[in-house]
């Protein structure tokens, strides 16, 4: 599950494709994005276990093709300079928190100064009105649990959404 891999006709996969979901999630938000000056996308590069640099091509893509400001950052660190017009995609939650508290500390109005779009759905973001690009992790368990059910093999691309709230 999860990353899409060759594994011949007979083996169930449900994948997400990293890099165009990452792509068309943004394509739906465009409307919202296109209110802030610069996209940052905050993509950690020496992690352990690292996101696809796929996810980081789509961005980059995105970005290129409607024209968008945008630069990739490793981390949030204390003395990230904040602009008003900034809108950050974060992968990390400590990279959230961060950028969360910076802002509060600076006064600064979240999602009208700075936007914030986070990656993977957790309850708590939706509780804190942080807008989401997520795979749907529920979908991906249920198709996995009617495919061996049922006993059926092959691929299926796991839905990737945009979910729209307050921090943007």
């Amino acid at each position: 599950m999860d990353n899409k891999l060759e594994l011949g006709k007979g083996a169930i996969q449900i994948y997400q494709d990293f890099e165009n979901d990452i792509y068309s999630a943004l394509v739906k938000g465009i409307d919202k994005i296109l209110k802030y000056k610069k996209l940052l996308f905050v993509y950690p590069e020496n992690l352990v276990y690292p996101y696809p640099r796929r996810t980081l091509h789509g961005f980059r893509k995105f970005c290129v093709e409607h024209t968008i400001d945008f630069e990739v950052l490793d981390e949030i660190y204390e003395d990230t300079v904040l602009k008003k017009g900034d809108l950050f995609i974060t992968i990390q939650e400590s990279d959230l928190v961060n950028l969360v508290n910076q802002i509060r500390d600076r006064k600064l109005v979240l999602g009208k100064d700075i936007g914030i779009i986070s990656y993977n759905e957790t309850p708590l973001k939706e509780l804190l009105d942080i807008t989401v690009i997520s795979t749907n992790f529920t979908k991906m368990g249920e198709t996995a649990a009617h495919m061996i059910l049922d006993k059926t093999k092959g691929e299926v691309k796991n839905p990737f959404d945009f979910i729209d709230r307050g921090s943007m």
